[in-house]
């Protein structure tokens, strides 16, 4: 039901939820409600062992506890119980099943890309079991794009603040400059080693506060084959290309 004093892009976002859920309804846990992402790890050193629990609790806490609540802000919004209930049900989901060491994704290859997508095929499978045409991946980002994290993106995860500031305070300082890496998975699949209108390479860097607009872009678009998400360029951050928020 309207209100007024909610945040009306989460209230849409609810909704795009709730259809993803009818489209997966005999899909056990991932026809929960939840939203979110599997993550896929790179960097496997005795440092990296010690930050990977605080930089993956670090990414929860800020994207449950604020980036839910940024347009909310934004658009001065009184009620957050649906931003606190679509915290509530934001999942990482971490991706056991192989090993893959590639500390640096700025320097990987393509073929690195495609590794990681085969490792995430392969939980997919696990998760779900075979995807056949009456189930359609492209229905929620849960089953088509992951992210990675490596050395630099984990070390931008554990120098997160361990508190979240009070909601209605602009403080982007505090985490302009965390970042994971999403993949297209069905991007990767496509790409022929030419970039030209629906084909890219289909992995990018993802700023922490996009994550929430990127699984509700490609949610949103479900049933568009050939889907692709903008990417920008920053000047002051050299490498790779930085997903780009509609």
């Amino acid at each position: 039901m309207f209100n007024k004093n909610k945040d009306g892009q989460a209230m849409n976002r609810f909704t795009i939820l709730g259809d993803s859920i009818v489209n997966f309804k005999d899909s056990g846990r991932y026809a929960e409600g939840s939203w979110g992402y599997t993550v896929i790890r790179t960097i496997h050193s005795d440092e990296s062992n010690t930050l990977w629990p605080v930089g993956l609790e670090n990414l929860k806490r800020w994207v449950t506890q604020y980036f839910v609540h940024i347009n909310r802000l934004a658009t001065n919004r009184s009620d957050g119980s649906v931003n606190e209930e679509l915290g509530r049900r934001f999942i990482l989901e971490e991706c056991n099943i192989e090993k893959l060491n590639i500390p640096n994704l700025d320097k990987a290859s393509q073929d690195d890309i495609k590794a990681l997508t085969k490792v995430f095929d392969a939980w997919l499978y696990s998760a779900v079991g075979d995807v056949d045409e009456e189930f359609n991946i492209q229905h929620s980002a849960r089953f088509c794009d992951f992210l990675v994290i490596d050395e630099g993106s984990l070390r931008s995860l554990a120098a997160l603040p361990k508190e979240t500031p009070p909601l209605g305070l602009a403080r982007d300082i505090l985490y302009c400059y965390s970042y994971v890496w999403l993949v297209d998975s069905q991007a990767v699949k496509r790409f022929q080693g030419v970039e030209d209108g629906g084909s890219y390479d289909g992995w990018m860097k993802l700023c922490t506060e996009d994550i929430y607009d990127a699984w509700f872009e490609r949610t949103n678009a479900r049933g568009t084959w050939r889907y692709s998400f903008e990417r920008m360029d920053i000047p002051k951050v050299p490498g790779k290309l930085w997903y780009r928020a509609h």
